[in-house]
């Protein structure tokens, strides 16, 4: 199967598509031309900051998300799905064929962060991100190959520069990006030539991962960081996500391969 090189006419699923990077690649995908499947899930888990479509000022962040996607002409619909659940994942993949007929794309973008030692770390809390940063796409990844060796599709995971580094404290985050850049090498040769399957890394985007998680535990405020660590001196935004969620989802000949989208950070750090 021949991989098309655009995504007019496309169907795409982006799991964690009510968050703001989520959001972001839904919003370029459908500018691409691309009907978008938001899955998430319905109520936000706020001890391990799980992104979702939680209630803001009266409509979901979903809701937010799908008015973008149909503002740029496409269709926009909505799976309630948590990625750690096998049967969730199964009835999400279902329900987006029965819907659509097809699946050409997915962005794994579901993730969750807390910041603890090692030391200090539950097991529950270590479990937690590492179900769903890294079982959550091999659920999704695996429920819905079969669809995508069908259509010649591709497959997007959403990393980040933290697979590239350590931390204190992120132990359990670093090591499941760690694991997602692994997974999109090892997937990336199961798959092909049907199936291209890449990983972008975000930098610094103003999320609540950094604004309300990260910052906060450093003691340094978000713009502060900013500056001491970004040699571009701006921080990332979901836009940029989705444009190299775009780029990657187009291009037949580039598989296995994680780009880094992160205004320089990694270069002044190693």
């Amino acid at each position: 199967m021949v991989k098309k090189t655009s995504l007019e006419g496309a169907v795409s699923i982006v799991t964690g598509g009510g968050g703001d990077i989520g959001g972001g690649i839904a919003e370029e995908f459908a500018a691409a031309g691309s009907d978008v499947v938001i899955a998430d899930v319905d109520v936000l888990d706020t001890e391990y900051n799980q992104q979702s479509s939680e209630e803001i000022g009266g409509t979901t962040r979903a809701q937010k998300v799908v008015d973008r996607v149909e503002a740029e002409g496409q269709r926009a619909h909505v799976v309630d799905c948590d990625v750690t659940k096998a049967d969730q994942v199964e009835a999400m993949v279902d329900e987006v064929v029965e819907e659509f007929g097809k699946i050409d794309v997915l962005a794994n973008n579901a993730g969750v962060i807390t910041v603890t030692t090692v030391e200090e770390m539950a097991e529950e809390e270590w479990d937690t991100v590492m179900d769903v940063n890294v079982k959550g796409m091999f659920l999704v990844s695996r429920a819905v190959i079969p669809h995508l060796r069908d259509s010649g599709g591709t497959i997007v995971n959403t990393a980040s520069i933290a697979g590239s580094i350590g931390a204190a404290g992120l132990a359990h985050y670093c090591s499941s990006k760690h694991a997602v850049l692994g997974l999109t090498k090892s997937l990336s040769l199961e798959l092909a030539p049907d199936v291209t399957v890449n990983a972008l890394c975000p930098g610094i985007v103003e999320t609540p991962m950094w604004s309300d998680v990260l910052t906060p535990e450093t003691g340094e405020a978000y713009e502060d960081t900013i500056d001491r660590t970004i040699p571009m001196g701006r921080d990332q935004t979901p836009e940029d996500m989705g444009r190299l969620a775009v780029f990657l989802a187009e291009n037949r000949n580039i598989t296995g391969q994680s780009v880094v989208v992160d205004g320089g950070i990694l270069q002044n750090v190693i």
